[in-house]
């Protein structure tokens, strides 16, 4: 799936990079983040990540006794209220998903950051229709080099010296950094981005932030196998087949609509009461993420893959398959995990039966990981 990279500053520069490709496929520059409506159509096919300006983020450090985990959320401020001007109730702090306290010997990274800045952004997002479930700091776009790494992006100038020692300024910066500058490796700044150093990053969408999404809610609710899929697909040929048939044959019209609603509470076990086959498929269609042209489509080449990729999935049971898309003889999924070592053996299970696998963007949130993959017939 193409990753939209959003870098909330002023200007607002965006970015569209397609990871099997390798390259990038749009890119551009809004004056502010009000006209960020721009990018609604967009990101309606992509996976978004917004990278906030890193003067408003500060990156520091805890050391919790080992053992507190469950006590992090109260920890972590009252810890750091000393170090911090502003009332920590009016601050929101961060860390990384698996940070586990592990005695003075073993910092923690933290994040902190305004609420009111937090608001800022969430609105401005919101009233463009853009969902984020990524929101980072812009500094944890740079590499973790040896000697650090500094990078100009607009009016700022990024820089990483260490894994948890980042931070941003106005450029020209009132001190200097003896930094590598990297910014001449990228034909533009923001490309960056597609490196994903910046899921190693600390996602500020947790705690009170963290995103909820109803509609995502609904769908991982429904039964999201690919064998699901393939009958809802197998179905819509035999409508078609049958629909025909009908017409050339009115007589056996009750015949054929039984066979129709035989097979439909086959795919859909679920309904318990049929009034229109050919309005609830389109409902199914639709609850699956799919269209009834994009059915067609996968009708014609997808749904073999996925029928080579049914061993795949039965090799990692906890995988759940979110999103699925087939164009240009791709097969495109989101899938989530419940963590790296599943979302592996998925990879490497799909590989063995002969696909093309190509492993895109991976995120790391609140202990669940989300990823995309691409499935080709090998030529």
């Amino acid at each position: 799936m193409e990753q939209l990279y959003i870098h909330l500053a002023q200007p607002v520069r965006w970015l569209i990079w397609h990871p099997g490709q390798g390259e990038v496929i749009a890119s551009g520059e809004l004056s502010d983040s009000g006209q960020l409506h721009q990018l609604s159509e967009k990101a309606q096919r992509c996976t978004v990540t917004v990278l906030v300006p890193g003067q408003d983020v500060l990156l520091t450090e805890v050391r919790l006794p080992a053992g507190s985990q469950r006590l992090l959320p109260q920890l972590v401020p009252n810890t750091l209220e000393d170090e911090l001007a502003s009332d920590i109730d009016s601050l929101h702090f961060a860390w990384p998903a698996n940070a586990r306290p592990g005695g003075v010997d073993v910092p923690i990274p933290v994040t902190v950051v305004a609420k009111e800045r937090m608001r800022e952004w969430l609105d401005a997002l919101q009233s463009a229709n853009l969902e984020v479930d990524a929101m980072y700091p812009d500094y944890f776009a740079l590499p973790v080099v040896e000697g650090g790494a500094q990078l100009r992006l607009g009016h700022s100038l990024l820089v990483r010296e260490g894994e948890w020692q980042a931070y941003s300024t106005d450029y020209p910066p009132l001190l200097t950094s003896d930094a590598q500058d990297i910014t001449d490796q990228f034909e533009m700044p923001l490309q960056v981005a597609s490196a994903a150093h910046v899921q190693n990053g600390i996602n500020l969408r947790q705690g009170d932030y963290r995103p909820v999404r109803k509609r995502r809610k609904q769908n991982l609710q429904l039964p999201w196998r690919p064998a699901a899929i393939a009958a809802a697909i197998a179905l819509l040929a035999l409508f078609g087949q049958q629909l025909t048939t009908y017409l050339q044959l009115g007589e056996e019209n009750e015949q054929l609509q039984a066979a129709i609603e035989t097979t439909f509470r086959e795919a859909f076990p679920q309904t318990t009461r049929i009034v229109n086959v050919r309005s609830q498929l389109r409902q199914q269609l639709a609850g699956l993420g799919m269209s009834n042209s994009a059915g067609a489509d996968l009708a014609t080449g997808g749904v073999s893959m996925l029928g080579e990729l049914e061993p795949a999935f039965a090799s990692t049971p906890d995988l759940q398959l979110e999103y699925i898309r087939y164009n240009n003889a791709t097969l495109q999924l989101q899938v989530n995990a419940r963590d790296f070592d599943s979302l592996q053996r998925f990879q490497e299970a799909a590989t063995q039966t002969g696909l093309s696998v190509n492993q895109g963007q991976v995120t790391n949130q609140n202990g669940a990981v989300t990823g995309t993959i691409e499935v080709r017939k090998e030529s």
